[in-house]
């Protein structure tokens, strides 16, 4: 936003920086293929400038885009820098010129890699990219090319192979030109909020990402809807507000983009497959224990089913807030398209009624969430408690069950006191009967 109640320090940035450092990394590359051309081109006597040959390859390694963007790109990256050489200028300025065209191709690719429309929350290279591009290109295609020159010069001394030569004066002019690109990545931003949607964006998926696109868009609407008003309180007042909605919706997501990736559907089937697999195995198990150990551990994962599901619930609550901190945006972008036409002491009263109203209906729909959210926390560990207990008591209602149905071994001396008792019996009863017999 333009008002300095959002930012007060600005963040230099660098925008894709993988773009960047692919693009210097190819260059080397390149700038080597195109000494290896010099060598054979100087090899049939038709020689062509190294210097040419090595920002045009650096030109080439940077080219994206579709089908149609690449062969346009790839016929402006050989065309452009040749152009310098047909006007006669000294050395220098010649490299200086095939060097900006080369950067200016470079920027161009940029902007098509991401496509016309440009890449959700990072803002597209301008007019100011392509100057600071093809000035820094310029700069350091003259010091590349010194630098070459120095080096060739060395190595022609110590005999080196003209390819090798070639190859490493290449190399070093496309990659100083390729670093000149670094002016095309480099954006300077007053806003902190925008720069830190930018970190956030790439974490989020696809809903999350929506909802946190229109609270910036909205944001940005409201930037230059509030820029065209008079510089008052009760503007500065309304611009905090509406960064610190956007603030917070953007910290709002942060917060749950290192859940998101967890909750996806194949988490979900791998634990139904584990849940069933298990109960499969100890329903074909025999053995009593390890038929308890398989239903303990399915069991336990039907626990961590219920605690995914659980987590999914916990997701629709913070879209849903998320929606709601979109949708106070949305009535501040109203708000501010009607205070245009309004007197300025009235479009003070009502930028400071629509500040006051935001903010109170920030901190009610806020609060109403926490509230809800600690009710339903706390009855979910009600819940958790609940089952765990229930658990503990299936658990030794098993064990008393599985105990009360094995026979009960009798200690060792009863069993020799009955054993003895037997044979007393069984000794006694020979002897009594001849007695009775006797009488």
């Amino acid at each position: 936003m333009s008002s300095q109640a959002l930012s007060s320090v600005a963040v230099v940035q660098l925008q894709q920086r993988d773009v960047f450092e692919r693009n210097v990394t190819r260059s080397l590359f390149a700038g080597a293929a195109a000494g290896l051309l010099f060598w054979v081109t100087s090899r049939l006597s038709v020689p062509v400038p190294l210097t040419f040959l090595s920002l045009a390859a650096m030109g080439l390694a940077c080219v994206r885009g579709d089908r149609l963007d690449r062969l346009l790109l790839m016929g402006a990256s050989v065309l452009l820098p040749a152009l310098p050489w047909l006007f006669g200028m000294t050395t220098s300025w010649t490299v200086a010129a095939a060097g900006a065209l080369a950067g200016a191709v470079v920027v161009k690719s940029r902007i098509a890699e991401s496509g016309d429309e440009g890449s959700l929350g990072a803002s597209r290279p301008g007019p100011a990219h392509y100057l600071a591009t093809a000035a820094a290109t310029a700069g350091l295609s003259v010091a590349g090319f010194k630098v070459a020159e120095v080096l060739s010069l060395r190595l022609t001394e110590v005999h080196t192979p003209m390819l090798l030569n070639a190859a490493v004066s290449g190399t070093i002019i496309a990659l100083f030109a390729g670093l000149g690109s670094l002016a095309s990545h480099i954006a300077l931003r007053a806003d902190p909020v925008e720069a830190r949607f930018d970190e956030v964006l790439p974490q989020l998926d696809a809903e999350f990402a929506g909802q946190l696109g229109k609270a910036l868009a909205v944001y940005r609407h409201c930037g230059r809807s509030l820029a065209a008003l008079p510089r008052e309180p009760a503007r500065e007042e309304l611009a905090r507000t509406v960064g610190t909605l956007t603030k917070d919706a953007v910290e709002l997501a942060a917060e749950w983009a290192g859940v998101e990736s967890q909750l996806h559907d194949d988490a979900h089937r791998d634990l139904q497959k584990e849940i069933a697999e298990l109960n499969e195995s100890a329903r074909r198990a025999r053995d009593v224990v390890a038929k308890k150990q398989l239903e303990l551990a399915a069991r336990s994962l039907t626990e961590e089913l219920e605690r995914l599901d659980e987590m999914k619930l916990k997701r629709e609550r913070i879209l849903a807030r998320l929606k709601s901190q979109v949708a106070l945006l949305e009535r501040a972008r109203v708000a501010l398209i009607g205070m245009r036409s309004s007197h300025a002491t009235v479009r003070a009263a009502e930028m400071a009624a629509v500040a006051r109203k935001l903010n109170a209906l920030a901190t009610s729909q806020s609060d109403e969430a926490k509230l809800a959210h600690a009710v339903a926390t706390n009855a979910e560990l009600a819940a958790l408690e609940t089952q765990a207990v229930d658990a503990v008591t299936a658990t030794r209602a098993e064990v008393l069950t599985a105990s009360a149905s094995e026979p009960l071994a009798a200690p060792e001396g009863t069993a020799a006191v009955v054993a003895v008792g037997g044979a007393l019996t069984e000794d006694a009863q020979p002897i009594g009967t001849p007695l009775v017999k006797n009488r």
